[in-house]
């Protein structure tokens, strides 16, 4: 199987469809534009449709979405309050995922006592 895109046309009814195949192997397609073939009025603009479209598909649109990298916080909480409820939450997860806690980005172990029922 060779990569070898090609072009061509055919004469329908006065007009011309502009046909292309992205491989030697491959069978001729129709350019397409919501699923209707496409008709142009010279051949050259027929070949020229074939090679846009072969454009297209070997160069999709390139799309992107940013991330924050913090997460924002409502206006309607205050910062302070929020940042440390934040802190104690992933303090809370932490010790009970690893049994540390990091503070200072240094682990401080966790004890935990076993008592006696009463």
């Amino acid at each position: 199987m060779e990569f070898l895109p090609d072009y061509k046309w055919m004469q329908v009814n006065g007009r011309y469809r502009p046909l292309f195949r992205l491989f030697c192997s491959d069978r001729w397609k129709f350019v397409r534009k919501n699923g209707v073939p496409v008709e142009c009025d010279t051949a050259r603009e027929a070949v020229e449709a074939a090679k846009e479209c072969v454009k297209a598909i070997l160069n999709p649109k390139i799309r992107s979405e940013g991330m924050e990298i913090s997460p924002a916080i409502p206006e309607f909480l205050d910062a302070e309050a929020w940042s440390r409820e934040r802190a104690e939450k992933q303090a809370q997860q932490q010790e009970e995922t690893f049994e540390t806690v990091f503070v200072k980005h240094r682990p401080v172990k966790v004890q935990k006592l076993r008592r006696r029922a009463r």
